[in-house]
């Protein structure tokens, strides 16, 4: 490409740039459209350097490797929109690389850079997060681990600049539990929230369902099949010892654990029809919460565990319904749609996610305010279920069914952004986990 030809498109790409947001061009820092409603920050994250000596063609994949997955988490996060390198750009600019003032001309208001160096088995990384608007490097830090550990530091790199730049709490080094009919029979297992890293929990060649992790995520309690009946069990994910919790006569599912870790709100069937009991945790019942004809189940706890949500067909159909943990001042939620299954209050306790079914005949992730308000469906394609909360309160983990295949999607509570983290085509039932201590 002759000077001329480069100096007249370096000159539109300025003009245009600057005209389209009505910004000079000696200022050029594009604000992308949000989609989420949020005012996202634009940020973009650099190829991380090798340093150290000779890198061998794994080290150089590795590299790569470990800034993609912090480009993939800062671009799945509600508050951020990743603004990715244009080639085109750097020949327009006859740049050998991208440059802090490169990226700021591409929109970016916020740059992460890196260096990588390996040590033996070990792998340490210096990364610096730039503001581009004040010229300044906001912070310098490092990490070290092993190799095989490099996802959780590219995802403590994201975690990093999450608390930095939005001074929310991160969830990349957040797991999520669910459920995998890969080898034939549904056992639990867990993986990282990008559903890498998967570990299996159960192996009892029975059914196994609904896990929920307890308030510190040391202990997932499931239902299981392996004694024959839908009893309650819990596994301590330190020991991996397994324990029988509740195996009262008939149903003993859908449980949910108080934010306190001391209370359990399960679906009982054995007085007849599936009610919700409060146990505690060796199991022992409580107090009985409902007494009605219908068929109540799906509970699941407030912020500070005065507050119960839960879907009862009360008046014919599935509805979502509040109450305090007594079981006194119970209130509809819903009444749009006429069947709506399966809530969960964000643990912020400002929304609740529940399964509708949908005008276009299946089932649809929806959320809505806790008052009942802004009802919003936030799928549009197969069969959904299972909406589970992250424990930032702004995304959700559930499954969706096509056909014979069922995988596992996160998105943002508006849906706008929706990735798909399983890929064996039999997972189901999925429960995030709250901040791990």
């Amino acid at each position: 490409m002759n000077t001329f030809i480069k100096s007249f498109l370096f000159i539109f790409c300025i003009t245009f740039l600057s005209s389209a947001y009505g910004q000079s061009a000696g200022d050029i820092r594009l604000r992308m459209p949000s989609r989420t409603g949020f005012d996202q920050f634009p940020i973009s994250i650099e190829d991380f350097e090798i340093t150290g000596g000779a890198a061998s063609g794994e080290d150089s994949s590795l590299a790569q490797h470990l800034a993609q997955i912090v480009r993939d988490d800062l671009s799945f996060h509600i508050a951020f929109n990743e603004i990715p390198l244009d080639s085109f750009l750097l020949e327009v600019l006859e740049l050998p690389k991208m440059t802090l003032r490169a990226w700021g001309y591409m929109g970016a208001e916020f740059v992460v850079t890196g260096e990588i160096e390996f040590q033996g088995d070990d792998v340490k990384v210096k990364y610096t997060l730039w503001d581009l608007k004040r010229d300044r490097d906001i912070k310098t830090d490092g990490f070290k681990t092993s190799r095989n550990n490099y996802r959780a530091l590219a995802h403590s790199i994201s975690d990093d600049v999450v608390r930095q730049i939005s001074g929310m709490k991160p969830i990349f080094n957040t797991k999520i539990a669910f459920v995998s009919a890969k080898s034939g029979n549904k056992e639990l297992c867990i993986s990282d929230y990008d559903g890498k890293n998967i570990h299996p929990i159960t192996s009892n060649g029975s059914i196994n369902l609904s896990p929920v992790w307890d308030a510190y995520g040391k202990t997932i309690y499931y239902t299981s099949y392996k004694d024959g009946f839908p009893q309650l069990w819990r596994v301590d994910l330190n020991s991996g010892r397994h324990e029988k919790v509740a195996a009262y006569k008939g149903l003993n599912s859908a449980a949910a654990i108080a934010p306190s870790n001391n209370q359990i709100c399960l679906t009982l069937s054995k007085d007849g029809n599936a009610e919700l009991y409060l146990l505690d945790t060796k199991g022992n019942i409580k107090q009985r919460l409902t007494y009605t004809r219908a068929i109540e189940s799906s509970p699941s706890f407030g912020p500070y565990g005065h507050t119960i949500v839960f879907s009862s067909d009360r008046t014919g159909s599935p509805q979502v319904y509040l109450m305090d943990s007594d079981g006194l001042n119970v209130s509809r939620v819903t009444y749009n749609g006429r069947y709506n299954d399966s809530p969960a209050l964000s643990p912020d306790g400002k929304k609740i996610a529940f399964v509708t079914r949908s005008k276009r005949g299946n089932f649809d992730i929806c959320v809505v305010d806790v008052t009942g308000e802004n009802f919003r469906i936030i799928t549009n394609t197969g069969s959904n279920e299972n909406p589970h909360w992250a424990p930032d309160s702004y995304h959700l983990v559930y499954s969706n069914r096509r056909g014979d295949i069922s995988d596992l999607y996160i998105t943002d509570f508006q849906g706008i952004n929706k990735r798909r983290i399983s890929r064996d085509k039999k997972s189901s039932n999925p429960c995030w986990s709250p901040y791990l201590r």
